[in-house]
C-alpha cells in the first residue's frame, strides 16, 4: 500500500504539509532557463545574462556542453543558469497560478501559446487571459501581478523603467510600476497595493487599496491615497481623486490578490497547529483528498514509464517557493508519509518520476491533499448574531484626529483585526481600538475570522475635518490714521 502511495503520488499532485516545522527547507528556485540562439557562445551568453561575465565557467558545472571552450558556438539547447549569477534585469518572472485559458507570447514573436503553471516569463513576454480566466505572476522581488479576465499585459518590457505595460483589461499589483496608453502609475510606499483597468476607449481607472500611488499623465502627477481612485482619459491629465465607487467589491479583489481569504465555507476543521494551503479557496480545500485516498487517486503518472524512484515535494504555496517536505524515494523504498512528521494540514503536492537512467522527469501539476485533519461540516459564521460593529455604525465625519472603534463578539474563538492589527476582547466580548486619522477620508477595516477559516470584513469611511481656524486668531490690518 505504501509503495502504491508512491506510484500514486507520482500520478497526481498533491498537497500535504505544514508550516513552521523543522523540515522547513528554504528551497527557492535556484535555476533559470536560458535558451541558446543560433551563433550563441558561452562567452556571449555570459556577457548578456551574467552580472559577472568572468563566471561563465559556473554554467559548465550545471550543463552538459559539447565543448568547454567559451568561444565555440553552441547547438540549440536550453541552459540552466543559477539565478544568483543572473543580472537583476534579466531574471525571469514565474506564472504560479492560472485558471482556465491563459496564453503567452515570447518577445519579438507573433505566436501565442498555452501557458503552464510554473513557467518562466522573460523580459518583454506577453500574457493574455480570456473569459473566466485569471493568471498570477510572481516577480523575482516577490511582488505579485494578478491579471483579470480578458486582459493582456507585457511583463517587464525590455529597455523600460517600469514593470508592466497593461495593453487591455485589468491588473492588481503591489509595489510594481504600471504603464497604460493613457497613464503611468508609480507606488509611493513599499506596501502599496492597487488596481489599474484599461477601458475600450483606452482611458485608465486607478484604485488604491493600500498605501499610495502617483498617477502621471500629460505632465501632471496626482497622488492617490488608500480608498481613493482617479480616472485618466486618453490625452488628458489625471482626474481629481475620489472615493472608490464600490469598496466592498474592491476589498474582495484585494483579498483574492493577497491570497489571505478563502471565500465559501470550509469543511476542514481548522484548529491550533493545522495549516492550510495558500492560493486555495474553501471549495478547493473541500475537494482535497485525504492521504488514504492517495493510492486510489494517483496511479496514472507512472503508467508506461520505466521508474526507479520518485521525488516528492509539498508546500503551503502553489509555486513551491518554500518547501515543507522534499524527499526522494527509490522504487524499493517503503514510503511512509504518515511517519514523516508532517504537521496536520492541507498542502500542495507534486511528484516527479525518476527513470531507470536516474534522470528526473518534470513535476506533475500541483494538487491538494490533507494529512491529520478532521473533516466536518462547518457552520457558516452568523455575523448578524456573533459580531456587531458598534462604532462606526456607518460612514461618518468627525472633527478629531483620533477615533475609537468599538464592537462586540458573541461567540468564542473569533479573531478581530482592525486595520490589520489584532484587537483583544474582554470577558464580555467587547473590543476597542483607537485609530489615528489623517485629514480627509480614512478607510477603517474590521475583520472577524473564525476557526474554520471563514471571515467577514466590514469597511467604513471616517472623514476627519480639522477644525477651522478661529477668526480671532487672524491679525487685523492696522487702522487708518
Amino acid at each position: 500500500m505504501r509503495r502504491l502511495v508512491c506510484a500514486v503520488l507520482a500520478g497526481a499532485l498533491f498537497a500535504l504539509d505544514s508550516a513552521g516545522t523543522a523540515a522547513d527547507l528554504a528551497a527557492e528556485k535556484k535555476f533559470q532557463n536560458v535558451t541558446v540562439k543560433p551563433g550563441d557562445t558561452l562567452w556571449g551568453i555570459s556577457h548578456t545574462w551574467l552580472k559577472d561575465p568572468a563566471k561563465w565557467d559556473e554554467i559548465l558545472k550545471h550543463n552538459r556542453l559539447p565543448s568547454s571552450d567559451p568561444t565555440v558556438a553552441l547547438p540549440g539547447m536550453t541552459l540552466q543558469v543559477p539565478i544568483t549569477l543572473i543580472k537583476e534585469e534579466m531574471r525571469a518572472a514565474t506564472l504560479f497560478y492560472r485558471v482556465n485559458r491563459v496564453e503567452f507570447r515570447r518577445q519579438d514573436t507573433a505566436q501565442w501559446k498555452s501557458a503552464a503553471e510554473e513557467m518562466q516569463l522573460l523580459r518583454g513576454d506577453s500574457l493574455h487571459t480570456f473569459d473566466d480566466s485569471k493568471a498570477k505572476v510572481r516577480f523575482v522581488n516577490k511582488q505579485v501581478l494578478s491579471l483579470d479576465p480578458n486582459s493582456m499585459a507585457i511583463i517587464k518590457p525590455v529597455a523600460k523603467d517600469y514593470d508592466v505595460e497593461l495593453k487591455g483589461g485589468g491588473v492588481f499589483v503591489g509595489h510594481s510600476r504600471v504603464v497604460t496608453a493613457s497613464a503611468r502609475i508609480t507606488p509611493k510606499t513599499m506596501d502599496t497595493e492597487y488596481s489599474a483597468k484599461v477601458r475600450q476607449d483606452l482611458s485608465t481607472l486607478v484604485e488604491v487599496y493600500k498605501g499610495a500611488a502617483d498617477v502621471d499623465a500629460q505632465g501632471k502627477t496626482v497622488e492617490v491615497p488608500a480608498g481613493m481612485s482617479t480616472e485618466v482619459q486618453l490625452g488628458m491629465s489625471p482626474g481629481v481623486p475620489k472615493l472608490v465607487a464600490d469598496l466592498p467589491v474592491f476589498e474582495a479583489r484585494a483579498a483574492d490578490f493577497r491570497g489571505e481569504t478563502m471565500p465559501g465555507r470550509s469543511r476542514i476543521q481548522v484548529g491550533a497547529g493545522v495549516s492550510l494551503a495558500a492560493q486555495a479557496t474553501a471549495e478547493d480545500i473541500n475537494a482535497s483528498g485525504d492521504m488514504e485516498a492517495l493510492g486510489a487517486d494517483m496511479k496514472t503518472l507512472s503508467i508506461g514509464q520505466p521508474v526507479s524512484g520518485y521525488h516528492v515535494q509539498a508546500s503551503r504555496n502553489r509555486d513551491f517557493a518554500t518547501m515543507v517536505f522534499d524527499k526522494t524515494y527509490s522504487l524499493d523504498e517503503n514510503i511512509r508519509l504518515g511517519d514523516e512528521n508532517i504537521p496536520p494540514g492541507v498542502y500542495w503536492w507534486r511528484v516527479a518520476i525518476i527513470d531507470l537512467l536516474g534522470a528526473e522527469l518534470p513535476f506533475s501539476a500541483p494538487r491538494l491533499y490533507s494529512v491529520g485533519v478532521t473533516r466536518a461540516v462547518g457552520q457558516a459564521m452568523a455575523t448578524h448574531t456573533s459580531f456587531r460593529l458598534l462604532r462606526p455604525a456607518a460612514d461618518e465625519t468627525v472633527f478629531e484626529d483620533t477615533y475609537r472603534v468599538t464592537g462586540i463578539v458573541n461567540a468564542e474563538n473569533l479573531t478581530v483585526l482592525v486595520d490589520g492589527k489584532p484587537v483583544r476582547s474582554d470577558e464580555s466580548g467587547n473590543f476597542l481600538a483607537t485609530v489615528k486619522l489623517k485629514p480627509g477620508p480614512n478607510v477603517i477595516r474590521v475583520q472577524v475570522s473564525d476557526v474554520l477559516g471563514q471571515s467577514k470584513t466590514v469597511t467604513r469611511r471616517v472623514t476627519y475635518t480639522p477644525p477651522a481656524k478661529k477668526t480671532d486668531d487672524i491679525p487685523m490690518p492696522p487702522s487708518l490714521p
